[in-house]
Protein backbone atom coordinates (compact mmCIF):
# COMPACT_ATOMS: atom_id res chain seq x y z
CA UNK A 1 0.00 0.00 0.00
CA UNK A 2 1.03 3.54 -0.51
CA UNK A 3 0.52 5.88 2.35
CA UNK A 4 1.77 9.74 2.81
CA UNK A 5 4.65 10.48 5.06
CA UNK A 6 2.68 13.36 5.99
CA UNK A 7 -0.89 12.39 6.77
CA UNK A 8 -2.37 8.90 7.71
CA UNK A 9 -3.69 8.03 3.97
CA UNK A 10 -3.32 4.81 2.68
CA UNK A 11 -4.47 4.16 -0.98
CA UNK A 12 -5.68 0.82 -1.24
CA UNK A 13 -3.44 -0.98 -4.30
CA UNK A 14 -3.93 -1.66 -7.70
CA UNK A 15 -2.19 -2.33 -10.87
CA UNK A 16 -4.58 -0.54 -12.73
CA UNK A 17 -4.22 3.07 -13.72
CA UNK A 18 -6.66 5.46 -15.63
CA UNK A 19 -5.16 7.54 -18.52
CA UNK A 20 -6.03 10.98 -17.60
CA UNK A 21 -6.46 14.10 -20.34
CA UNK A 22 -7.56 17.76 -19.73
CA UNK A 23 -9.79 19.66 -21.28
CA UNK A 24 -9.91 24.01 -21.30
CA UNK A 25 -13.41 24.71 -21.01
CA UNK A 26 -12.35 27.39 -22.21
CA UNK A 27 -14.96 29.68 -19.44
CA UNK A 28 -13.22 32.82 -18.04
CA UNK A 29 -14.92 35.05 -15.30
CA UNK A 30 -14.74 36.96 -12.34
CA UNK A 31 -16.78 36.04 -8.99
CA UNK A 32 -17.77 37.79 -5.75
CA UNK A 33 -14.79 36.94 -3.52
CA UNK A 34 -16.92 36.87 -0.34
CA UNK A 35 -19.28 34.55 -1.16
CA UNK A 36 -16.12 31.73 -1.48
CA UNK A 37 -13.47 32.75 0.60
CA UNK A 38 -13.12 34.34 4.15
CA UNK A 39 -12.17 36.53 5.17
CA UNK A 40 -11.53 38.65 2.57
CA UNK A 41 -8.38 40.89 1.87
CA UNK A 42 -9.57 44.37 0.91
CA UNK A 43 -8.20 45.81 -1.03
CA UNK A 44 -7.42 44.19 -3.77
CA UNK A 45 -8.85 40.58 -4.17
CA UNK A 46 -12.62 41.69 -3.72
CA UNK A 47 -12.90 39.39 -6.71
CA UNK A 48 -11.44 36.04 -7.46
CA UNK A 49 -10.58 35.30 -11.03
CA UNK A 50 -11.64 31.38 -12.12
CA UNK A 51 -10.77 29.68 -14.94
CA UNK A 52 -12.66 26.00 -15.47
CA UNK A 53 -10.97 22.79 -16.36
CA UNK A 54 -13.03 19.46 -16.66
CA UNK A 55 -11.06 15.76 -17.64
CA UNK A 56 -11.16 13.33 -19.84
CA UNK A 57 -10.81 9.57 -18.40
CA UNK A 58 -9.61 6.17 -19.69
CA UNK A 59 -9.69 2.61 -18.66
CA UNK A 60 -7.80 0.66 -21.02
CA UNK A 61 -9.63 -2.70 -19.61
CA UNK A 62 -12.79 -1.62 -20.50
CA UNK A 63 -12.23 0.17 -23.50
CA UNK A 64 -14.56 2.76 -21.59
CA UNK A 65 -14.22 6.68 -21.85
CA UNK A 66 -15.78 9.19 -18.99
CA UNK A 67 -15.99 12.57 -19.02
CA UNK A 68 -15.71 14.40 -15.51
CA UNK A 69 -17.26 17.51 -15.52
CA UNK A 70 -18.28 19.68 -18.33
CA UNK A 71 -18.00 23.09 -17.73
CA UNK A 72 -20.24 26.18 -18.70
CA UNK A 73 -21.94 25.65 -21.49
CA UNK A 74 -20.93 28.39 -24.86
CA UNK A 75 -25.00 29.71 -24.57
CA UNK A 76 -24.96 30.19 -20.86
CA UNK A 77 -28.14 32.45 -21.69
CA UNK A 78 -30.09 29.07 -22.46
CA UNK A 79 -29.25 27.42 -19.21
CA UNK A 80 -32.50 27.07 -16.49
CA UNK A 81 -34.54 30.27 -16.15
CA UNK A 82 -33.35 30.59 -12.44
CA UNK A 83 -29.60 29.88 -13.23
CA UNK A 84 -29.90 33.03 -16.22
CA UNK A 85 -31.25 35.68 -13.43
CA UNK A 86 -28.67 34.59 -10.94
CA UNK A 87 -25.81 34.61 -13.37
CA UNK A 88 -27.19 38.17 -14.82
CA UNK A 89 -27.33 39.44 -11.24
CA UNK A 90 -24.10 38.00 -8.70
CA UNK A 91 -21.70 37.16 -11.79
CA UNK A 92 -19.60 40.04 -12.54
CA UNK A 93 -18.04 38.63 -16.11
CA UNK A 94 -18.32 35.71 -17.90
CA UNK A 95 -16.74 34.69 -21.40
CA UNK A 96 -17.27 31.22 -22.78
CA UNK A 97 -16.31 30.60 -26.56
CA UNK A 98 -16.06 26.79 -26.98
CA UNK A 99 -18.60 23.62 -25.44
CA UNK A 100 -16.70 20.58 -24.34
CA UNK A 101 -18.51 18.46 -26.74
CA UNK A 102 -16.95 20.35 -29.60
CA UNK A 103 -13.72 20.51 -28.39
CA UNK A 104 -13.95 16.55 -27.96
CA UNK A 105 -15.37 16.27 -31.68
CA UNK A 106 -12.63 18.28 -33.07
CA UNK A 107 -10.30 16.27 -31.09
CA UNK A 108 -11.03 13.23 -32.64
CA UNK A 109 -12.93 12.27 -29.56
CA UNK A 110 -16.55 10.69 -31.34
CA UNK A 111 -19.35 11.38 -28.01
CA UNK A 112 -20.80 8.63 -28.77
CA UNK A 113 -17.77 6.84 -27.19
CA UNK A 114 -18.26 8.77 -23.69
CA UNK A 115 -19.94 6.54 -21.31
CA UNK A 116 -20.69 8.15 -18.70
CA UNK A 117 -20.66 11.69 -17.86
CA UNK A 118 -19.85 12.55 -13.67
CA UNK A 119 -21.26 15.92 -12.96
CA UNK A 120 -19.07 16.88 -9.66
CA UNK A 121 -22.03 18.51 -8.31
CA UNK A 122 -25.03 20.24 -10.42
CA UNK A 123 -23.95 23.69 -10.81
CA UNK A 124 -24.13 25.51 -13.73
CA UNK A 125 -20.16 26.05 -14.20
CA UNK A 126 -19.62 22.22 -14.21
CA UNK A 127 -22.72 20.48 -16.02
CA UNK A 128 -22.49 22.43 -19.19
CA UNK A 129 -24.94 20.79 -21.90
CA UNK A 130 -25.93 17.03 -22.09
CA UNK A 131 -28.43 17.51 -24.51
CA UNK A 132 -24.95 17.33 -27.21
CA UNK A 133 -24.37 13.90 -26.19
CA UNK A 134 -26.17 10.50 -27.18
CA UNK A 135 -28.87 8.81 -25.23
CA UNK A 136 -26.18 6.07 -24.64
CA UNK A 137 -24.03 8.47 -22.51
CA UNK A 138 -25.20 7.64 -19.13
CA UNK A 139 -25.22 10.81 -16.31
CA UNK A 140 -23.54 10.16 -12.98
CA UNK A 141 -24.48 11.98 -10.15
CA UNK A 142 -23.83 11.77 -6.17
CA UNK A 143 -26.44 11.20 -3.35
CA UNK A 144 -29.12 13.00 -2.73
CA UNK A 145 -29.99 14.10 -6.22
CA UNK A 146 -32.49 12.05 -7.29
CA UNK A 147 -34.76 12.95 -3.92
CA UNK A 148 -33.87 16.56 -3.83
CA UNK A 149 -37.20 18.53 -4.52
CA UNK A 150 -35.47 21.40 -5.96
CA UNK A 151 -34.09 19.47 -9.14
CA UNK A 152 -36.02 17.17 -11.42
CA UNK A 153 -38.06 16.70 -13.32
CA UNK A 154 -36.04 19.83 -14.59
CA UNK A 155 -36.69 23.04 -16.01
CA UNK A 156 -39.15 23.84 -18.00
CA UNK A 157 -41.25 21.23 -16.65
CA UNK A 158 -40.10 22.58 -12.98
CA UNK A 159 -40.39 26.29 -13.12
CA UNK A 160 -37.76 27.06 -10.54
CA UNK A 161 -35.11 23.76 -11.39
CA UNK A 162 -31.46 24.60 -12.05
CA UNK A 163 -31.01 22.18 -14.19
CA UNK A 164 -33.35 21.29 -17.91
CA UNK A 165 -35.22 17.98 -18.74
CA UNK A 166 -33.12 18.14 -22.04
CA UNK A 167 -29.91 17.28 -19.53
CA UNK A 168 -31.85 14.04 -18.58
CA UNK A 169 -34.20 12.76 -21.45
CA UNK A 170 -33.64 9.28 -22.77
CA UNK A 171 -30.69 8.66 -21.03
CA UNK A 172 -29.69 6.87 -17.51
CA UNK A 173 -29.17 9.15 -14.37
CA UNK A 174 -26.98 6.89 -11.97
CA UNK A 175 -26.94 8.47 -8.57
CA UNK A 176 -24.10 7.06 -6.17
CA UNK A 177 -24.55 5.78 -3.00
CA UNK A 178 -21.52 5.72 -0.92
CA UNK A 179 -22.83 3.86 2.00
CA UNK A 180 -23.46 0.49 -0.13
CA UNK A 181 -19.44 0.36 0.42
CA UNK A 182 -17.24 0.39 3.73
CA UNK A 183 -14.11 1.71 1.72
CA UNK A 184 -12.90 5.24 2.98
CA UNK A 185 -9.47 7.15 1.92
CA UNK A 186 -8.30 9.79 3.79
CA UNK A 187 -11.55 10.23 5.74
CA UNK A 188 -13.87 10.16 2.53
CA UNK A 189 -16.40 8.17 1.29
CA UNK A 190 -15.48 6.05 -1.49
CA UNK A 191 -17.14 4.95 -4.93
CA UNK A 192 -14.34 2.17 -6.84
CA UNK A 193 -16.09 3.69 -10.31
CA UNK A 194 -14.63 0.90 -12.60
CA UNK A 195 -14.23 -1.67 -9.61
CA UNK A 196 -10.77 -2.11 -10.29
CA UNK A 197 -8.83 0.72 -7.99
CA UNK A 198 -8.05 2.44 -11.06
CA UNK A 199 -10.76 5.70 -10.60
CA UNK A 200 -12.54 6.68 -7.03
CA UNK A 201 -15.37 8.78 -6.60
CA UNK A 202 -14.90 10.20 -3.14
CA UNK A 203 -18.09 12.08 -0.89
CA UNK A 204 -17.23 15.41 -0.15
CA UNK A 205 -20.47 17.09 1.08
CA UNK A 206 -20.83 20.82 1.88
CA UNK A 207 -20.91 22.67 -1.62
CA UNK A 208 -23.79 21.71 -2.51
CA UNK A 209 -26.07 18.70 -2.42
CA UNK A 210 -24.30 15.77 -4.06
CA UNK A 211 -20.91 17.01 -4.13
CA UNK A 212 -18.43 14.37 -5.67
CA UNK A 213 -14.57 14.66 -5.95
CA UNK A 214 -12.74 12.28 -8.15
CA UNK A 215 -9.03 10.17 -7.45
CA UNK A 216 -7.53 8.97 -10.42
CA UNK A 217 -4.55 6.44 -10.54
CA UNK A 218 -2.44 7.78 -12.48
CA UNK A 219 0.83 4.81 -12.16
CA UNK A 220 0.15 1.50 -10.60
CA UNK A 221 1.87 -0.80 -7.88
CA UNK A 222 3.26 -0.09 -4.19
CA UNK A 223 4.57 3.64 -6.02
CA UNK A 224 1.21 4.67 -7.21
CA UNK A 225 0.34 8.29 -7.75
CA UNK A 226 -2.95 9.97 -7.88
CA UNK A 227 -4.31 13.42 -9.36
CA UNK A 228 -7.63 14.21 -7.15
CA UNK A 229 -9.85 16.10 -9.13
CA UNK A 230 -11.40 18.19 -6.95
CA UNK A 231 -14.45 20.09 -8.22
CA UNK A 232 -15.72 22.99 -6.35
CA UNK A 233 -14.59 21.17 -3.05
CA UNK A 234 -12.87 25.06 -2.19
CA UNK A 235 -12.92 27.61 -5.48
CA UNK A 236 -8.91 28.87 -4.96
CA UNK A 237 -6.24 27.37 -3.68
CA UNK A 238 -5.78 29.71 -0.77
CA UNK A 239 -7.90 27.22 1.50
CA UNK A 240 -5.45 24.69 1.12
CA UNK A 241 -2.11 26.51 1.05
CA UNK A 242 0.66 26.87 2.18
CA UNK A 243 0.65 24.36 4.78
CA UNK A 244 3.20 22.41 7.10
CA UNK A 245 4.66 19.63 4.46
CA UNK A 246 4.60 22.90 1.74
CA UNK A 247 5.35 26.11 3.42
CA UNK A 248 5.90 29.46 1.30
CA UNK A 249 9.29 29.68 0.23
CA UNK A 250 11.51 32.23 1.66
CA UNK A 251 12.51 34.26 -0.40
CA UNK A 252 9.62 33.55 -3.04
CA UNK A 253 11.09 31.82 -6.08
CA UNK A 254 11.57 34.60 -9.29
CA UNK A 255 10.04 31.94 -11.71
CA UNK A 256 7.12 31.85 -9.26
CA UNK A 257 5.85 35.31 -9.55
CA UNK A 258 4.51 37.51 -12.61
CA UNK A 259 7.19 39.82 -14.21
CA UNK A 260 6.26 42.65 -12.75
CA UNK A 261 9.23 44.95 -11.04
CA UNK A 262 7.02 47.20 -9.68
CA UNK A 263 4.87 44.72 -7.62
CA UNK A 264 7.39 42.36 -7.03
CA UNK A 265 11.23 43.34 -5.46
CA UNK A 266 14.36 40.88 -6.17
CA UNK A 267 14.89 38.60 -4.21
CA UNK A 268 11.02 38.86 -2.83
CA UNK A 269 10.25 38.03 0.69
CA UNK A 270 7.67 35.88 1.62
CA UNK A 271 6.73 38.38 4.16
CA UNK A 272 5.20 40.49 1.47
CA UNK A 273 2.50 38.06 1.53
CA UNK A 274 2.97 36.78 5.09
CA UNK A 275 2.42 40.26 6.84
CA UNK A 276 -0.41 40.42 5.65
CA UNK A 277 -2.28 36.55 6.07
CA UNK A 278 -5.61 36.98 7.31
CA UNK A 279 -5.38 34.91 10.37
CA UNK A 280 -2.87 37.11 11.62
CA UNK A 281 -5.41 39.15 13.15
CA UNK A 282 -6.77 35.65 15.07
CA UNK A 283 -3.87 35.20 16.86
CA UNK A 284 -1.84 33.05 14.92
CA UNK A 285 1.07 31.93 16.43
CA UNK A 286 4.90 33.39 14.55
CA UNK A 287 5.98 31.57 11.90
CA UNK A 288 2.79 29.44 11.28
CA UNK A 289 1.82 32.33 8.65
CA UNK A 290 4.02 30.31 6.29
CA UNK A 291 2.72 26.71 6.63
CA UNK A 292 -0.89 27.60 7.17
CA UNK A 293 -3.74 28.25 4.66
CA UNK A 294 -4.33 31.94 3.44
CA UNK A 295 -7.86 31.42 4.02
CA UNK A 296 -11.69 29.59 5.20
CA UNK A 297 -14.38 28.63 2.57
CA UNK A 298 -17.06 31.63 3.45
CA UNK A 299 -19.68 31.61 5.84
CA UNK A 300 -22.21 34.58 4.84
CA UNK A 301 -25.66 34.37 4.37
CA UNK A 302 -24.33 34.73 0.40
CA UNK A 303 -22.07 31.92 0.91
CA UNK A 304 -21.48 29.21 -2.63
CA UNK A 305 -21.26 26.42 0.41
CA UNK A 306 -24.68 25.63 1.73
CA UNK A 307 -23.14 23.66 4.76
CA UNK A 308 -20.09 26.07 5.78
CA UNK A 309 -19.19 23.83 8.55
CA UNK A 310 -19.29 20.08 6.62
CA UNK A 311 -17.85 22.13 3.44
CA UNK A 312 -14.98 23.65 5.79
CA UNK A 313 -14.34 19.63 7.03
CA UNK A 314 -14.24 18.54 3.82
CA UNK A 315 -11.58 21.36 3.13
CA UNK A 316 -9.43 20.02 6.09
CA UNK A 317 -9.15 16.33 5.16
CA UNK A 318 -8.25 17.53 1.22
CA UNK A 319 -5.07 19.54 2.85
CA UNK A 320 -3.72 15.99 3.92
CA UNK A 321 -3.79 14.97 0.34
CA UNK A 322 -2.70 18.29 -0.58
CA UNK A 323 0.93 17.14 1.51
CA UNK A 324 0.94 13.58 0.23
CA UNK A 325 3.74 13.44 -2.19
CA UNK A 326 1.78 10.77 -4.24
CA UNK A 327 -0.86 13.03 -4.76
CA UNK A 328 -1.66 16.05 -6.72
CA UNK A 329 -5.12 18.05 -6.53
CA UNK A 330 -6.83 19.81 -9.42
CA UNK A 331 -9.15 21.96 -8.35
CA UNK A 332 -11.42 23.01 -11.32
CA UNK A 333 -11.09 26.71 -11.37
CA UNK A 334 -6.89 26.92 -10.37
CA UNK A 335 -5.10 28.74 -12.89
CA UNK A 336 -2.16 27.63 -12.38
CA UNK A 337 -3.77 24.36 -13.96
CA UNK A 338 -4.13 25.48 -17.48
CA UNK A 339 -1.02 27.79 -17.04
CA UNK A 340 1.65 24.82 -16.20
CA UNK A 341 -0.25 21.53 -17.90
CA UNK A 342 -1.00 20.27 -20.80
CA UNK A 343 -4.58 20.53 -22.53
CA UNK A 344 -6.57 18.64 -24.74
CA UNK A 345 -7.29 21.24 -27.00
CA UNK A 346 -3.86 22.60 -27.56
CA UNK A 347 -1.90 19.21 -27.16
CA UNK A 348 -4.59 16.54 -27.80
CA UNK A 349 -1.99 13.43 -27.46
CA UNK A 350 -0.92 14.52 -23.96
CA UNK A 351 -1.99 13.33 -21.14
CA UNK A 352 -1.35 14.24 -17.29
CA UNK A 353 -0.26 10.74 -16.28
CA UNK A 354 3.14 11.57 -15.52
CA UNK A 355 2.98 14.51 -13.25
CA UNK A 356 5.20 13.44 -10.84
CA UNK A 357 8.12 13.35 -12.79
CA UNK A 358 6.86 16.31 -14.97
CA UNK A 359 7.19 18.27 -11.27
CA UNK A 360 3.69 20.10 -12.29
CA UNK A 361 2.37 19.50 -8.54
CA UNK A 362 5.25 21.95 -8.00
CA UNK A 363 4.92 24.09 -11.03
CA UNK A 364 1.49 24.80 -10.14
CA UNK A 365 2.04 25.72 -6.15
CA UNK A 366 2.58 28.72 -5.72
CA UNK A 367 1.28 31.06 -8.40
CA UNK A 368 -2.03 31.79 -6.76
CA UNK A 369 -0.11 34.48 -4.84
CA UNK A 370 -0.39 36.35 -7.73
CA UNK A 371 -3.67 37.17 -6.98
CA UNK A 372 -3.20 38.28 -3.23
CA UNK A 373 -2.83 42.10 -2.65
CA UNK A 374 0.81 43.06 -1.76
CA UNK A 375 2.13 46.56 -0.68
CA UNK A 376 -1.06 48.30 -0.99
CA UNK A 377 -1.40 47.02 -4.70
CA UNK A 378 -4.36 44.71 -5.83
CA UNK A 379 -4.00 41.40 -7.05
CA UNK A 380 -3.99 40.30 -10.95
CA UNK A 381 -6.36 42.25 -13.06
CA UNK A 382 -9.41 40.46 -14.03
CA UNK A 383 -9.69 37.56 -16.32
CA UNK A 384 -11.98 39.18 -18.41
CA UNK A 385 -14.04 42.58 -18.23
CA UNK A 386 -17.62 41.95 -18.83
CA UNK A 387 -20.71 39.61 -20.79
CA UNK A 388 -19.15 37.93 -24.06
CA UNK A 389 -21.74 36.28 -26.55
CA UNK A 390 -20.72 34.75 -29.69
CA UNK A 391 -17.47 36.63 -29.16
CA UNK A 392 -18.47 40.02 -28.62
CA UNK A 393 -18.76 41.95 -25.20
CA UNK A 394 -22.75 41.45 -24.84
CA UNK A 395 -25.25 43.74 -22.29
CA UNK A 396 -25.98 40.91 -19.31
CA UNK A 397 -28.73 43.25 -18.82
CA UNK A 398 -30.34 40.82 -21.45
CA UNK A 399 -29.59 37.72 -19.23
CA UNK A 400 -32.87 36.27 -17.94
CA UNK A 401 -35.29 37.39 -20.88
CA UNK A 402 -34.95 34.11 -22.91
CA UNK A 403 -35.58 31.89 -19.76
CA UNK A 404 -38.52 33.78 -19.15
CA UNK A 405 -39.65 33.73 -22.40
CA UNK A 406 -39.37 30.05 -22.51
CA UNK A 407 -40.88 29.78 -18.90
CA UNK A 408 -44.22 31.61 -20.01
CA UNK A 409 -44.36 29.45 -22.63
CA UNK A 410 -44.28 26.04 -20.67
CA UNK A 411 -46.95 27.70 -18.60
CA UNK A 412 -49.15 27.59 -21.63
CA UNK A 413 -48.12 24.94 -22.75
CA UNK A 414 -49.56 23.11 -19.36
CA UNK A 415 -52.67 25.51 -18.98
Amino acid sequence: MVSSASSTIIFPPSQTPVRVRMVDTTALMTVRAESFVKPVQKPGHELLNLTCVAFLIEHTPSGRRVMFDLGVRKDFWNYAAVLQKRIGSVIPSLRVDRDVPEILAEKGIALDSISSVIWSHYHWDHIGDMSLFPPSTELVVGPGFKAAPLLLPGFPEKLDSPVRTSDFKGRELREIDFKSSSLRIGGYGVHDFFGDGSFYLLDTPGHCIGHMCGLARTTAGNDSTFLLLGGDICHFVGDIRPNPRYPIPDPVPADVLDRDSGYFPTPCPCSLFTDHHPAISHGIQSGAPKQTPFYKVSTLGSSAYVDPPTAQESVDELINFEQSPAVMVCIAHDEALLKFLPTLNRDPGSDLNNWKSAGWKEKCRWDWLNELPRNGKPGRKPIVEGFWRDGKPWDRSKMGEDGEREAEEAKKGRS
